[in-house]
């Protein structure tokens, strides 16, 4: 069993008082992750009492990468604040018509996710990490109750990294690759006969990014090559890219309880967002090859600008009674999109109704089945059944192509069209096995698309009518035995249909790790992160249009990664070090990310998590 951690203790009764006040000589209260909690807004919704306490442990606290913490299931072009794609394909988040520009959403805060706390003592948690490249995340989270009923907090993150390709402005001493801020201002509010609740959060998200296109290929260098050096040039060599994508979201939730089976509810959404890229050296990059086709007599830069509000209301009755869980509600969004370069924009108001039904036998057993319908266009249908022993999701959805799908305009990508929606039919079950200290979960995926929307090897956007079939088997697996404690996962990936969706047949993951308690006051681990990816032709990036798109140019060969680490904690501070990429020269050389895109060489990664509860 990994060593008890003892700032866990939970602190005495203090009768009716509270705070201050109810301490004497006695009776001590102790602060800690047992005197706060933490929900989100789905616990809310479908009324579950869920208390979340924070994390204390060692466990992975070392992957402090947003690759990492996805289970190494997404890829960026190298560095952190690039760039992020999904290894495997996935269904939609939501219907209706999206902007489609997502490349740097996954590092936002996101609204599902936003943690509302209830706090007996200011709360803050501090963040601290820095890898090689210049990848340096810094988060600040600070929560406190107003009163027993009422909790404010904010929550700040800045992440930073540098350039490790060379071009103009890195041979002038200035490194900066990516640069970003986020910052989430949240309150929670109930009446004291929990009669009314009020969830509201204001989220803003800003990050500008010098696009480096990759490595520069110069004469006789091929991409296999390339990887056996650190110093290699970049496509973009004359510093004239730029990316930034800035959005503020508002979204406020309460609700009023009349009868525990008769609740009534309603959601607020408003969007404003802007994602802009240029290019000042145009001219170059086309003849280079890297875009396709100029549709402008002037060939010195390419702009490409889109300006997206939405606002939307989702209204709605829900309630329980007898273990059985209903919710229906009636949403309208409208959303705008403005291109200034061709002075046209785009707009459009749906209509949804929604059906939500949960039957929960007890405690562990349950069944969930839900239906979502944008009047006169997509549809979502899905179904869960959650048991100890194994675990069935199937669901189906039509959902509308992107924007960036069907219409984009500036001096390289022209289209107007009016694709099909996107059937996508999705079979998932798994297994879960556990003895005395290891878990065994065997899983399985079928998944079937119908009007794949995608983007070719020019990164114009396209459609396939046939069928595609995806079909994905794996398992996780972990435990403890002693000190030794372990973790791992395992897909192996296989499709059919037409090749425009491209995939790592085989994924693996696994982390080893020894737990040593030293006087009862330092706990340490020391472990191995271990990371195999097969073979596969990696999509390409296009900035201009923040798009992956197919490339047949170059299979990404296959590689390992280790990592050893140890993480420490000394109290409620939390530290860890990291040799990335150890076996970079021995194993195999540097790998790709994406298409021209080097993961980050053997470097040298720390970091700082401490929790103040006072």
């Amino acid at each position: 069993m990994v060593p008890r951690d003892p700032n866990t203790a939970k602190s005495k009764d203090a009768g009716n008082k509270s705070g201050r006040a109810a301490l004497d000589d006695s009776t001590k209260m102790v602060y800690g992750p047992q005197t706060m909690s933490y929900f989100v807004e789905d616990d809310v919704l479908n009324g579950r009492g869920t208390k979340n306490s924070v994390d204390t442990s060692l466990y992975l606290f070392h992957r402090y990468l947003f690759q990492e913490r996805s289970s190494f299931l997404t890829a960026n072009l190298g560095n952190e604040g690039t760039a992020v794609r999904n290894l495997f394909v996935k269904k939609a988040d939501q219907l209706g018509a999206q902007m489609g520009y997502n490349a740097y959403l996954p590092y936002a805060f996101v609204t599902d996710e936003v943690k509302y706390y209830q706090t007996k003592s200011p709360y803050s948690d501090v963040e601290y990490y820095l890898g090689a490249g210049g990848q340096t995340r810094l988060n600040f989270t600070f929560a406190r109750n107003v009163d027993s009923l009422w909790n404010i907090g904010f929550e700040i993150q800045r992440l930073v990294s540098d350039k490790f390709l060379t071009d103009s402005k890195f041979k002038t001493g200035n490194k900066t690759l990516s640069e970003q801020w986020g910052v989430l201002l949240q309150t929670n509010f109930r009446t004291r006969n929990n009669r009314y609740r009020l969830l509201t959060h204001l989220n803003y998200f800003d990050l500008g990014i010098q696009d480096q296109g990759g490595i520069q290929l110069l004469k006789g260098l091929d991409p296999t090559t390339a990887l056996k050096y650190v110093d290699n040039a970049a496509l973009f060599t004359n510093s004239g890219v730029q990316s930034k994508d800035t959005f503020i979201k508002f979204h406020f939730y309460h609700e009023f309880i009349g009868f525990k089976g008769l609740q009534f509810f309603q959601r607020i959404d408003v969007e404003n967002r802007l994602a802009k890229f240029r290019d000042l050296d145009f001219g170059v990059n086309l003849s280079n090859a890297f875009y396709s086709k100029n549709f402008e007599a002037q060939q010195d830069s390419l702009y490409n600008e889109n300006q997206w509000q939405s606002y939307a209301h989702q209204t709605g009755i829900k309630g329980i009674f007898r273990g059985f869980n209903y919710r229906t509600y009636f949403k309208q969004r409208y959303w705008d999109v403005n291109n200034p370069i061709a002075r046209i924009n785009r707009n459009r108001l749906e209509n949804y109704v929604g059906l939500f039904l949960q039957q929960r036998f007890n405690e562990k057993i349950d069944f969930t089945a839900e239906g979502e319908y944008l009047l006169g266009s997509d549809y979502r249908l899905q179904a869960n059944f959650i048991s100890p022993f194994f675990q069935v999701k199937a669901s189906r959805m039509s959902v509308s192509p992107s924007v960036a799908q069907n219409w984009s305009y500036n001096a390289s990508f022209r289209w107007d069209q009016s694709l099909k929606n996107v059937l996508f039919d999705e079979l998932t079950g798994t297994i879960d096995l556990q003895t005395k200290g290891v878990y065994l979960r065997p899983t399985a995926t079928i998944q079937r698309i119908d009007n794949y929307a995608y983007f070719d090897t020019l990164a114009n956007a396209k459609q396939v009518a046939n069928a595609i079939g995806v079909f994905r088997t794996g398992f996780s697996a972990g435990g403890k035995h002693g000190k030794f404690e372990w973790t791992s996962q395992v897909f192996v990936n296989t499709k059919t249909g037409p090749d425009v969706i491209r995939m790592p047949s085989f994924v693996a993951n696994a982390s080893l790790g020894l737990n040593v308690q030293y006087k009862k006051l330092l706990y340490m681990q020391f472990g191995l992160d271990v990371h195999h990816q097969s073979a596969y032709f990696a999509d390409a990036y296009m900035p201009a249009m923040q798009q992956y798109h197919l490339q047949d140019r170059y299979e990404i060969p296959n590689y390992i990664q280790v990592d050893p680490y140890v993480s420490l904690r000394i109290n409620r501070v939390r530290l860890f070090f990291k040799m990335q990429n150890v076996t970079q020269g021995l194993l195999n050389n540097n790998y790709y990310t994406a298409y021209l895109h080097p993961a980050m060489a053997r470097s040298f990664g720390f970091g700082v998590r401490w929790l103040l509860f006072d």
